[in-house]
């Protein structure tokens, strides 16, 4: 038999410029769809087919970019991101129809309610072997017959983690009325306020007077265990409470049942934004500026605030200008590397409290806070699509589950994997994430206005006595990764 090798027809970036897709409505759109219709087929790869659950990822072969083996541990941060996907579903999003049902709304909303069915049960199931988890969930690992928690993370809950998921599975509770799923959504409803009801429990801090970061429970088969924070004075406060941080404290502030009071201004005391003022726009301080540490954004109405808005737009803009004057072909971001390990030390140089030593590479996801904040442009200047497009046309950014994880800027190494923090923030960010399904949430419960002044207070304590620097608008890549050294997965027929 004769093998002949051809050009992958998973490659479809390359039959789009940049140009085009900044400049042609039809063409931007094409490309768009052809990237979700990419994506099903890592849906239908990453989840546990007993819980439902949403594996870490999977990794492919590195030659053909087929799965090799599934990444059978995960986070309720990593449930979170598939949650919103399966919300969108349900509430008919043509772009999630297209990831999760293929371009079918009703097979899209059934796939979406069977996930959340078997989530629920696997939720209630880990709850009644681990009661001392209270509802929360730790980092685990996904066996054929049940789940069972991290070596490292037994008898511990991560904070920033929980507090992602937690906003979701509100969300997920008002799409399953809505969609008409009641007895589903009776089941959230319940699981929803045992979170309420021990989020103060486990993640306040009296002596402290702050909310903990990561907890130990000191006993987890007891229900009526005590917490504690698991390093003394590991508490979400200065940048930690910024970033994704921020989520865990929002519904502990709106949500936390027997609070002192007092407690929640307290808390916020010891949170606070450091302004940065970079060569192409005002900022906050970030961590490393990885694209992650706007992960808040695709899930909390921050942008329904004008000040929050433009801070994200700019913030966007001074990571693609960052990126073209630095001669940078795509978007540093903390990333499973392509030579192995992971790695955090990537973003945006100065503008972060921490150095970044990994820019040499960039992470596909990188682009999702562009994504998102285009994801309602119908028009031409779509620069997330340009900067996703970029980093597609690099060699094995593309396969046949869709998106690649990672590459070096030289085109000499990639990251053989497919991850869910890796793929679902992109596909959200496209979808507007879930800013309005959140700000439903709110004002339903009667808390949207509670929040609101909360972020304008936090917003005027760092940029409100003058007005933000913005010289610059988004600009497009100019850098193209080499495609001496890699080429393409093979494809045999």
């Amino acid at each position: 038999m004769v093998v002949i090798i051809q050009q992958p027809t998973f490659c479809f970036a390359k039959k789009y410029t940049t140009a085009e897709i900044l400049n042609d409505e039809a063409r931007a759109q094409s490309f768009q769809d052809e990237f979700l219709k990419s994506e099903a087929n890592y849906f239908e790869a990453c989840h546990d087919p007993r819980s439902g659950l949403v594996y870490d990822g999977v990794n492919l072969n590195a030659q053909t970019g087929q799965v090799e083996s599934p990444r059978n541990w995960s986070a309720p941060s990593k449930e979170c991101l598939d949650l919103g996907l399966c919300i969108k579903a349900l509430k008919g999003d043509p772009k999630a129809v297209e990831v999760v049902g293929r371009g079918d709304a009703a097979a899209a909303k059934q796939a979406a309610l069977q996930l959340l069915e078997k989530k629920m049960a696997a939720y209630q199931e880990f709850q009644q072997q681990n009661p001392g988890y209270a509802g929360f969930l730790p980092w685990y690992h996904i066996h054929s017959d049940k789940v069972v928690p991290d070596g490292d993370w037994v008898g511990k809950i991560p904070g920033l983690d929980n507090g992602e998921w937690m906003w979701t599975m509100l969300t997920a509770e008002k799409a399953l009325r809505e969609a008409g799923a009641e007895q589903l959504a009776g089941k959230y409803q319940a699981y929803n306020q045992m979170l309420m009801d021990n989020v103060a429990r486990v993640f306040y801090d009296p002596k402290g007077v702050a909310c903990r970061g990561d907890v130990r429970i000191q006993n987890p088969s007891d229900p009526n265990t005590g917490y504690e924070a698991l390093h003394p004075g590991a508490f979400m406060t200065g940048e930690h409470g910024v970033h994704e941080g921020c989520m865990l404290i929002h519904y502990l502030s709106l949500f936390g049942k027997g609070l002192p009071d007092g407690a929640v201004d307290q808390i916020w005391d010891d949170i606070r934004m450091k302004r940065v003022e970079t060569k192409h726009g005002s900022t906050w301080q970030g961590f490393w500026g990885s694209a992650h540490e706007s992960w808040a954004y695709l899930f909390l109405p921050f942008r329904d605030h004008k000040g929050y808005r433009d801070l994200f737009r700019i913030r966007e803009e001074v990571r693609v200008n960052n990126a073209v004057q630095r001669g940078y072909p795509g978007l540093a971001t903390s990333t499973n590397g392509p030579r192995g390990g992971y790695l955090s030390d990537a973003g945006i140089e100065g503008v972060g409290s921490q150095p970044v030593h990994s820019n040499d590479t960039f992470a596909v996801y990188g682009c999702f806070p562009l994504l998102l904040e285009f994801a309602q442009k119908t028009g031409p200047g779509h620069f997330g699509l340009a900067w996703l497009h970029n980093m597609l046309t690099a060699p094995r950014m593309q396969g046949p589950m869709g998106a690649g994880e990672s590459a070096s800027n030289d085109g000499e190494a990639f990251s053989p994997m497919k991850t869910t923090d890796g793929t679902h923030p992109m596909l959200l960010g496209m979808m507007g994430g879930l800013e309005a399904e959140t700000t439903a949430v709110l004002k339903e419960k009667g808390v949207y206005d509670q929040f609101m002044a909360r972020i304008d207070s936090e917003y005027r304590e760092t940029f409100g006595s003058k007005p933000l620097r913005e010289p610059k608008g988004f600009v497009a890549p100019r850098a193209h990764v080499s495609s001496q050294h890699l080429g393409e997965y093979l494809t045999a027929r």
